[in-house]
C-alpha cells in the first residue's frame, strides 16, 4: 500500500499544484478536504502533512483539527498557515507586506532547502514571523523571518510561495518529502496499473461480469484496458452515440477499441433522444448538465437490461474528484462502480496509456466536455448546426495537423455562433490554446494557416458567412485537466 503525503489545502488549485509536483517526482501524494478528522487521515498511513492556506486570509485554521498537527508526522504548513502555525506556539505575526521588488532570502543549512538556490526572490506577500521560543527561525526575507520550526519535532512553517514554474518550490517540497519524510520514489506506471487492476478484481465478485463504458476519451480508454487486463471476458464495453462527436469520430472509436485495444464493443445509437432534450436547452452549463443526465440514463437502462452486470467501469480520474464533476454516484441502479484511475491526474493517465501500449491517437487525443458538440454551439442545438459545426471544426483541425502544431496545443476547436448580420447564416470562432505560465492563452497561430483555414471554411460550407479568432485567455485552464 501507498504511503503518501497527505496534502489539506483551502485552495484547491494550490492542492493540485502541490500534488501534481509531489507526483512529478515520484512521490504519491492526495488531497484530501481541509477538515478531514484526523482518524481517517492517520487511517491513510500518511509519511507528512503540507497544509496550506492563502497568506493574507483571516483565519486561515478554522475549520482544522489541531490533532493533525499534533500526531507526530512530519508537517509542511505554507502561507497562512505558517502564520497560524506560528501564533499557535506562542509568537506573533506582523501584518502582510505587499512586495514588488526581489529581495534576498537567507535560508538555514537545514535538508528543507538541500539544492536551493540562494539568489534573490519576489516575495510578492509576507507577513513578518516573531517565533516564540521552541520556535527556531529558519528563513529570512531581508531582516524579517518567513520560517520557522519547532525545536522538538519536524514540524516547519514557511512562507516560501509554492508557484508552477519556480524549481525551488519545487525543491522544498521534493526536500520535505525524501529527506524529512522519507518518502520512496515509488510512484510510476508499474505501480499505477497494479493497483488499478487490484481495485478492479476485489470490487467485484470472482465470476462477476462488468460493463466499461467508452466515451472516446484517453480517460474511458485506459479504464477499458485496465479492465480487460483485470476480467478478461468477463469485461463488455458500451460506447453510446450521442450525435455530438466530431466528424468521423464515431466510427474511429470504435475501429480503436475493437483493433487497437482488442476488446468487443456495443454502439448504442442515442443521437435523437440527446438531439432532441437538446433541442430546447440554451446555456453551457444547462447543455451540460442535461448531456450528463442522459448518459446516466442511458447506461441504467442498458443495466437494467443485463442484470448479470455487476460493476461498472467509470473513468474518474482525480481532477474530476478535486472539482466534483464525477457522476459516478449518480446513476440509480444499485451495481458496483469501479473508479480505477480515481486518483491519477490527466497527465498520468495519458503516461499510463502509453505504458499500456495504447495508440498515440488516444494516449494524446484533447479533452471533449460530456456535452460534445453542443457545448461549442452558442444558442440552441439543432442537426444543421452540428454538421456545419463538424465541417469546420475538421478544417480547422486538418490545417492545425498538417501544420504539424497539434502537439504544440493544449486544445484547439471552433465554436459556431449565429451570425449577427446575417440572418440565417453563421459566424465560425476558432480557438486554440497554449500553456504559458500557469494560464491559458490564445495560441500566436501562422497567419497563413489562418488564412487557409478561413479560405477553406468559407469555400467548403456556404451557411458560413465569417471566420474569426478568439483571442480571449482561457478561463478553464487554472482548473486540472
Amino acid at each position: 500500500m501507498q504511503e503518501p503525503i497527505v496534502v489539506l489545502c483551502k485552495d484547491r488549485s494550490m492542492a493540485w499544484l502541490i500534488c501534481r509536483l509531489l507526483r512529478w517526482r515520484q512521490v504519491y501524494s492526495l488531497s484530501l478536504p481541509f477538515d478531514t478528522p484526523p482518524e481517517t487521515l492517520l487511517g491513510l498511513n500518511p509519511k507528512g502533512i503540507i497544509v496550506s492556506a492563502p497568506l493574507d486570509e483571516p483565519g486561515a485554521m478554522d475549520g482544522l483539527d489541531s490533532r493533525v498537527l499534533d500526531s507526530g508526522l512530519p508537517v509542511l504548513a505554507l502561507g497562512g498557515m505558517a502564520s497560524a502555525l506560528c501564533i499557535r506556539g506562542g509568537g506573533q505575526v506582523s501584518p502582510v507586506i505587499y512586495s514588488s521588488t526581489p529581495i534576498p532570502l537567507t535560508l538555514s543549512e537545514h535538508p528543507l532547502f538541500q539544492g536551493m538556490d540562494l539568489g534573490g526572490s519576489v516575495l510578492p506577500v509576507l507577513a513578518p514571523m516573531h517565533p516564540a521560543e521552541g520556535m527556531l527561525p529558519i528563513a529570512a526575507a531581508g531582516e524579517d523571518t518567513i520560517g520557522c520550526m519547532l525545536a522538538e519535532r519536524p514540524v516547519y512553517a514557511l512562507q516560501y510561495p509554492i508557484e508552477r514554474n519556480d524549481p525551488d518550490a519545487a525543491q522544498i517540497l521534493t526536500n520535505f518529502a525524501y529527506e524529512v519524510c522519507k518518502c520512496r520514489a515509488d510512484w510510476n506506471e508499474d505501480i499505477m496499473i497494479e493497483q488499478a487492476v487490484r481495485i478492479i478484481r476485489e470490487g467485484v465478485p470472482a465470476d462477476g461480469q462488468v460493463l466499461c463504458a467508452i466515451s472516446g476519451g484517453v480517460d474511458s480508454a485506459v479504464c477499458a484496458k485496465l479492465a480487460s487486463i483485470a476480467l478478461g471476458d468477463r469485461l463488455s464495453c458500451i460506447f453510446v452515440d450521442t450525435g455530438l462527436f466530431r466528424q468521423g469520430e464515431v466510427q474511429a472509436v470504435v475501429d480503436e477499441a475493437q483493433e487497437s485495444l482488442g476488446l468487443s464493443v456495443s454502439c448504442v445509437d442515442a443521437r435523437d433522444t440527446f438531439l432532441k432534450t437538446l433541442a430546447d436547452i440554451d446555456g453551457a452549463e444547462a447543455k451540460e448538465n442535461t448531456a450528463s443526465r442522459l448518459m446516466r440514463r442511458t447506461l441504467t437502462d442498458h443495466l437494467r437490461r443485463h442484470p448479470e452486470l455487476c460493476g461498472l467501469v467509470m473513468g474518474t480520474n482525480y481532477s474530476d474528484v478535486l472539482y466534483n464533476d464525477a457522476d459516478a454516484d449518480q446513476l440509480d441502479l444499485k451495481v458496483t462502480i469501479l473508479e480505477p484511475i480515481r486518483h491519477l491526474f490527466k497527465d498520468e493517465v495519458r503516461r499510463l496509456a502509453t505504458a499500456l501500449g495504447l495508440p498515440e491517437t488516444v494516449a494524446n487525443r484533447q479533452s471533449f466536455p460530456s456535452s460534445g458538440l453542443a457545448l461549442r454551439i452558442y444558442g440552441k442545438v439543432t442537426e444543421k448546426r452540428l454538421n456545419l459545426l463538424r465541417a469546420a471544426d475538421s478544417c480547422f483541425l486538418d490545417e492545425i495537423h498538417e501544420a504539424r502544431l497539434d502537439k504544440k496545443l493544449w486544445q484547439y476547436f471552433a465554436t459556431l455562433i449565429q451570425s449577427p448580420d446575417a440572418p440565417g447564416r453563421y459566424t465560425i470562432c476558432l480557438r486554440a490554446i497554449q500553456a504559458s505560465q500557469g494560464q491559458g492563452l490564445a495560441a500566436r497561430l501562422p497567419f497563413d494557416l489562418m488564412e487557409r483555414v478561413t479560405a477553406r471554411i468559407l469555400a467548403e460550407i456556404p451557411d458560413i458567412s465569417r471566420v474569426v479568432y478568439d483571442l480571449s485567455p482561457s478561463q478553464r485552464y487554472g482548473m486540472p485537466e
